[in-house]
Parts: structure tokens; sequence; C-alpha cells
């Protein structure tokens, strides 16, 4: 909703990221993980494929996403794709991540900064009840490990292992 902060914040951002490109090794695997995402039907797009190559062949690592659909994507293919199988236990969903960061800073500066924002994702939006004015908050840390529980049945191998990171 601020659109100049988010810009100035996003270009911080930027200048301290690293690029990833992908090798050609890399994008092969990528490719094999797409195209096993296709014959299963299971959504897996080119950019989450990219990140699990790229975590596979890097060595130990966590990948971090907020694709729900991908993660449940990548656990159906991995017995097609072999290489997947590196991943157990790497992969942490959006809700993970924001659960640690809630023990960490609190869940009252959690919920103030992405109620700022309660376009920028749905489901956390859901979780920190930002359409409410009366919010319980002892309820937002349920609403993510919901959600994660929920993802936990769909991916259950690939999936941090914990409720949150």
């Amino acid at each position: 909703m601020d659109r100049d902060s988010a810009i100035r914040r996003f270009e911080s951002f930027l200048a301290s990221a690293v690029e990833l490109e992908p090798t050609p090794d890399e994008l092969e695997l990528a490719s094999r993980i797409e195209e096993a995402a296709v014959r299963a039907g299971v959504e897996l797009d080119s950019g989450e494929s990219q990140l699990c190559a790229i975590a596979v062949l890097r060595g130990p690592m966590i990948l971090l996403t907020g694709d729900k659909r991908a993660i449940a994507g990548a656990e159906k293919v991995q017995g097609t794709v072999n290489e997947l199988s590196a991943l157990q236990g790497k992969i942490v969903c959006l809700e993970q991540a924001i659960a640690g960061v809630s023990e960490r800073i609190g869940v009252e500066e959690v919920r103030a900064r992405i109620c700022a924002e309660p376009n920028a994702d749905k489901a956390l939006s859901i979780c920190f009840q930002c359409s409410s004015t009366s919010p319980r908050a002892d309820s937002f840390m349920e609403g993510l490990v919901s959600y994660v529980q929920d993802l936990r049945i769909k991916a259950s191998t690939l999936l941090y292992a914990e409720d949150q990171l």
C-alpha cells in the first residue's frame, strides 16, 4: 500500500542479494523436473524447478518458497526425478519462515508488518487476522501451523520437519 517504501526496501534488498544463475547441468535437471511435473499433472513452474535443481546440485541448503503447490508438486515427482530426494526435509514454506520470525521478534510486530500490506499474501493476512478489529494474538501461530500441517500431508518428506524455521 505504501509503494514508495516498498520500492526503497526492494531496491535495498536487491543491492544485497546474490543473483542465482543456473548452470547448464542445473537447467538440464530443472527441465527433467518440469517434464515430470507435466506428466504427473502437478504445478511446478520453471522458476521453482530451477530453484530445486540449484539446491540439489549446489549442495546442502534450505530452499525457502512461498509456492505451496510447487512444494507438493516436487513431492509427487521425486519418485521420477530421484535427485529431488536430496531435498528431503530441506524445503521450507513461507508460513514456517514467518512462524520462526514471529518467535524471534514477536507476533504483534510481525502482524503489524503483514497487515500493513495485507494483499501481499492472502494466507498470511488470514493467519494474522488483518481484517479483524479484535484479533486474537494467541491464534496467529495456530493459523501458521495449520497451513504447515496441511502442506505436510502433501509433502511429507521434502518439507522441513519443524513447524517453524
